[in-house]
């Protein structure tokens, strides 16, 4: 068993200030809408809202990483305004290395999107030597 703090309940807002727009663009087929902020752009906020949450509440050598992601985009939203993103990240459930969210995402007019997120807590050293052995085996 790892010896972290993470707790059910343990809630926190993650804002992104700014420009959101990273280096995702509209992956759809409509270069048209290239001025909403994606769902792959909203998947990068959440993923980067979590590993801050979590990771710092683990001993040295443990990270956070993505197993199982359902998200439901519910409005769009525009990235010109240069507007704030708040991520609302709440763990609901810890089983072994698991870790259960529940998530939110709002801009300054409401609701974008929400879903739940299970991250495991993974031995950074042990992540990179089944990385390495996995490549190893389709050389």
């Amino acid at each position: 068993m790892i010896d972290h703090k993470i707790t059910a309940g343990l809630s926190n807002i993650y804002k992104k200030e700014g420009s959101v727009r990273g280096m995702q663009a509209y992956s759809g087929s409509n270069d048209s809408l290239n001025y909403l902020l994606s769902t792959p752009e909203v998947l990068d906020i959440i993923i980067e809202a979590s590993s801050d949450m979590l990771d710092k509440l683990l001993p040295a050598g443990y990270i956070t990483v993505g197993k199982y992601i359902e998200l439901s985009h519910e409005q769009p939203t525009l990235t010109l305004a240069g507007g704030t993103i708040s991520t609302i990240l709440t763990v609901t459930k810890i089983s072994g290395n698991k870790v259960f969210l529940d998530f939110s995402c709002h801009d300054e007019i409401g609701l974008i999107c929400k879903g739940i997120y299970e991250r495991a807590i993974v031995g950074k050293e042990k992540l990179m030597e089944a990385t390495y052995r996995r490549a190893q085996s389709k050389m």
